[in-house]
């Protein structure tokens, strides 16, 4: 444990029994060493119970404080249960003592109430960072002053990046006569002459997804040169595996990992973790960069916005933003699909009053968001699996329309088809400026192989098939007709119809084929009677008549 065992050897003296002490450090992991190793080494493990209680703003922070005193101790040193989860915190204060724990205020406080974490056996209680605890709101802040009310008299060790008005008020109500121990860096570098830093931009990431945002803002920059920096030893490995996987090499001067050397230019600075301090920011001037990015956790945008003194703006990415305008193309694309075959007469005239109201491109904007909507309903509706209405019945569902149906529409049958090249658009024209009728008075359009079955308003369904009979379409001449007169038509006709007399050939069953023979029937011998037993009167010989006298 040399490193552990160096930080303590730094901080003898700073730590007293029933000192209170304040920590004025950058939001580091080599500050984590730095306050907690003094409260560490207070620990007895042979005194048992929960010695060490440390606050912080959420469970990332639990959670790199628990990794970085597992890397400097190892694992036979003291370790702190990061609060994650409270259930699984739970279960693991009631298998086996826990000397040192690490969650947000609300997340202990939990285990408090339900007797899991024992308060009474706590010597120190340190807030890492204070000011970012008290920056999270009022909720936060309640927890923690309630958390603070059950201690007593534990040791409190505060940690913040600046003493604040804010920490100073916190400082003075739950550590008084606290001891200033640590000091953040405050030289900052000169700048070089005519050189003004460019404004910083950010991506949003979590802890754990640094490595796959990196590799996301190395493909969506492209830059000719680039410097990565990284604050300690494990992130720069992180980030040399990073851009090894990319297919760059060690020795490959156009992009290189740094902790905060910069002895040559660079076109682009990446922060793989945020600067701290403002002379670590300022620093990268010496590789004058025309652009700076910064992976930073949504915990750390505040501070980051603070150091670059509001010159920090948020970078789009473009995976997000090719998705939306490849969604966007694929409505363009099924808007020419429509086009292309012929403009909608129905739809225009229905649309044509508002012309005077509005610009056409603000009409299909609206018809868009219309369109959007509705596709977002039904997917919703399709993810619930709930039954979606649909707008247009298919044909085996809808029932056929006659004269004083329902909705008072009428089909009418059409003589041209898919296989003469129409379109619905051209029917849907040709009903309109031949039967003069308006686009809303049109129903359904079938268009089918051979024919059409077109809805119209049951008031116009004359005056369309005067006017658009034998119009022409496509080259082809419309015939046009009632769909109702075929459907009487099939229902009063008979599996023969009306066929004509066949020379007056009586039934089956009738005298034998071969001519009209007068006299009595004949039949075969043996042969059976219609409705009777067959004839037994004589067998091999000429039928008697079977009505005797």
């Amino acid at each position: 444990m040399p490193e552990l065992e160096e930080v303590g050897e730094r901080a003898t003296g700073q730590v007293s029994r029933g000192q209170n002490l304040v920590y004025t450090l950058p939001h580091t992991t080599e500050s984590i060493a730095e306050f907690l190793t003094p409260a560490l080494a207070r620990v007895d493990p042979a005194a048992g119970g929960t010695q060490v209680v440390v606050v912080t703003r959420d469970a990332e922070t639990a959670l790199t404080i628990s990794e970085t005193v597992l890397r400097l101790s190892g694992p036979a040193g003291i370790e702190v249960v990061p609060v994650t989860s409270a259930a699984r915190a739970g279960r693991i204060f009631k298998s086996r003592p826990v000397l040192a724990v690490a969650g947000s205020a609300s997340e202990l406080g939990g285990l408090v109430r339900a007797s899991q974490l024992k308060l009474d056996t706590v010597r120190i209680v340190v807030l890492a960072w204070v000011d970012d605890i008290l920056d999270d709101g009022p909720e936060s802040v309640g927890a923690l002053e309630a958390l603070l009310g059950e201690l007593g008299d534990a040791v409190r060790v505060i940690v913040a990046r600046k003493l604040t008005p804010t920490v100073e008020n916190l400082v003075e109500r739950y550590a008084r006569r606290a001891r200033q121990v640590g000091v953040a860096e405050t030289e900052v570098p000169q700048l070089p002459e005519n050189y003004e830093l460019p404004i910083i931009r950010h991506v949003t990431v979590a802890a754990s997804a640094r490595t796959s945002a990196l590799r996301r803002v190395l493909d969506d920059l492209d830059p000719p040169s680039v410097i990565i920096v990284a604050r300690d030893p494990d992130a720069a490995a992180n980030a040399a595996r990073t851009i090894r996987t990319l297919g760059y090499r060690a020795d490959d001067k156009a992009i290189r990992v740094t902790q905060g050397d910069f002895k040559e230019a660079a076109h682009t600075v990446i922060f793989f973790q945020p600067p701290v301090t403002p002379a670590e920011l300022q620093r990268i001037a010496l590789a004058k960069p025309v652009e700076i990015v910064v992976l930073a956790q949504p915990g750390e945008l505040a501070w980051l916005r603070e150091l670059a003194s509001g010159r920090l703006s948020p970078l789009t990415l473009h995976g997000p933003e090719r998705r939306a305008h490849d969604r966007e193309e694929a409505v363009r694309q099924e808007l020419r699909a429509v086009l292309t075959q012929g403009v909608p007469a129905r739809e225009i005239i229905s649309l044509e009053p508002l012309l005077e109201e509005y610009d056409a491109a603000e009409l299909a904007a609206a018809a868009l968001h219309v369109l959007e909507r509705e596709r977002a309903q039904r997917r919703k509706a399709e993810a619930s699996q709930l039954p979606v209405a649909r707008a247009r019945p298919a044909d085996g569902d809808r029932p056929r329309a006659s004269a004083g149906a329902a909705g008072g529409m009428t089909r009418l049958f059409m003589t041209v088809g898919t296989r003469d090249g129409v379109k619905t658009g051209d029917l849907m024209g040709m009903i309109a400026g031949e039967g003069g009728i308006p686009g809303d008075h049109v129903g359904k359009i079938d268009l089918r192989e051979s024919h059409a079955l077109v809805e119209v308003a049951e008031a116009d369904a004359a005056s369309v098939i005067a006017k658009v009979n034998g119009a022409m379409v496509r080259g082809r001449r419309v015939v046009v007709r009632a769909e109702r007169d075929k459907e009487e038509r099939e229902r009063s006709a008979g599996p023969r119809g009306d066929r004509p007399d066949r020379g007056g050939r009586p039934d089956r069953g009738g005298p034998p084929r071969g001519g009209d023979r007068s006299g009595p029937p004949r039949g075969r011998p043996g042969a059976p009677r219609r409705g009777g037993p067959p004839d037994r009167s004589a067998r091999g010989g000429p039928r008697r008549d079977r009505d005797r006298s």
